[in-house]
């Protein structure tokens, strides 16, 4: 596996020991493909860049840009209210989880997120933008 590979896989491992209530992969499914009552965490490589590029270094010291998808399923006459207040609440738990990151991982930073807009009622989703600064 690659370095980048070796890293989400670690961010996964330490994500779902700090959420075990909490559904955490890196395989990204539709909602129709799993259950989503528990709540889902999928984290997926979005790239690289930012490379200081100096002589012997080329591709090298970028930053990893890292995508959350969080996916949770609520009864079919939940508010659509009731969906939003589920994905901010999956947002916090990042946060938290951010917070109190180890040694291991603290250059992993949220830079921001979005959310369903309570338009996929029963399910909600939030997309939390992450980077890996080396």
């Amino acid at each position: 596996m690659s370095e980048l590979g070796d890293r989400m896989g670690l961010i996964k491992t330490l994500l779902a020991a700090a959420l075990p209530s909490r559904i955490v992969t890196r395989d990204l499914l539709d909602f129709g493909q799993r259950d989503c009552t528990a709540g889902v965490y999928t984290l997926v490589s979005n790239g690289e860049g930012g490379y200081e590029n100096l002589n012997g270094r080329e591709a090298m010291d970028g930053t990893q840009r890292i995508l959350l998808v969080g996916q949770v399923q609520l009864g079919e006459d939940v508010a659509p209210s009731a969906i939003e207040d589920a994905e901010l609440a999956m947002v916090d738990e990042i946060k938290t989880f951010l917070r109190a990151r180890p040694s291991t991982i603290v250059q992993l930073y949220m830079t921001g997120f979005r959310q369903s807009q309570q338009m996929d009622a029963p399910f909600g989703w939030v997309s939390i933008d992450l980077e890996f600064i080396r």
